[in-house]
């Protein structure tokens, strides 16, 4: 749909409302002004139509619009009481407020769940983008989610005995990359060992383990960095066994840049 004409103008949004995280809403909400009618989490954010469009609507990007969840709570205030629902939860409107759907969020329809996963978030195998500038491949089935926070957001690959939080860093100020890993080695601890470095068609990885004595049984961690142009990939990840950790290096190896 061009030249769309949203309900509301900018200078109807009123701050602070909801988070300003990004978030997807069909042109049956925005433009139409009709009110949420479903919504739900999964591991790429939050969506919200009203729940009457076809699939061929839904299927089609033009119909969908990146806002920002104040902006989507300015046009329907009754969501903000579901927006910390996790990933994997999904909302049907019921008279002014909403009802757990107890399918949950919709799933590809190929997409498999190991028994040994949590079922209630999407699970990730082979190559993902992380960021635009930013690819991985997650060497096996793995449950995923994004965490945000006031100054970045992480996504978070796991499975029974292997967590992984991977969180991207820009590069606003065109760094080059051997500044770039001269930073970051001043944020290695000085208790870590076992460190490796090495380089790959113009990226710079650099891993270390770390005992932090957390008392559950878990292996050393590994953590490490990842550097190119487009800034770095900061990761930790947090093991079992040693099945894990080859995982888990596997996993760091895998990380690559598109810039």
């Amino acid at each position: 749909m061009a030249n769309k004409k949203f309900r509301l103008s900018a200078e109807d949004m009123v701050p602070g409302v909801a988070p300003e995280d990004g978030c997807l809403a069909t042109d049956r909400i925005v433009v139409d002004g009709h009110p949420v009618g479903y919504m739900y989490r999964d591991g790429w954010g939050r969506v919200f139509t009203a729940g009457d469009e076809t699939p061929e609507c839904l299927a089609d990007a033009g119909h969908l619009n990146m806002l920002t969840l104040n902006v989507i709570a300015n046009y329907d205030r009754s969501i903000v009481p579901y927006l910390q629902a996790p990933p994997g939860s999904a909302f049907i409107r019921h008279q002014d407020g909403f009802v757990e759907d107890p399918e949950g969020a919709p799933r590809a329809p190929d997409e498999v769940t190991s028994p040994t996963l949590n079922p209630q978030f999407p699970v990730i195998s082979g190559d993902h983008e992380l960021t635009e500038s930013w690819v991985l491949t997650v060497p096996e089935p793995m449950n995923f989610r994004i965490d945000s926070n006031s100054g970045s957001s992480s996504a978070v690959f796991w499975r029974p005995g292997l967590t992984a939080m991977l969180t991207p860093w820009g590069n606003p100020r065109n760094d080059a990359p051997a500044h770039r890993l001269q930073q970051v080695r001043g944020h290695v601890s000085p208790r870590g060992y076992d460190h490796a470095e090495w380089s790959e068609d113009g990226v710079h990885y650099l891993t270390f383990r770390l005992d932090e004595r957390a008392g559950d049984g878990r292996l050393p961690a590994l953590y490490g960095f990842v550097v190119s142009n487009a800034g770095h990939v900061q990761v930790a990840v947090y093991v079992d066994s040693g099945d894990d950790l080859t995982s888990a290096q596997a996993l760091v190896r895998s990380v690559k840049s598109r810039r």
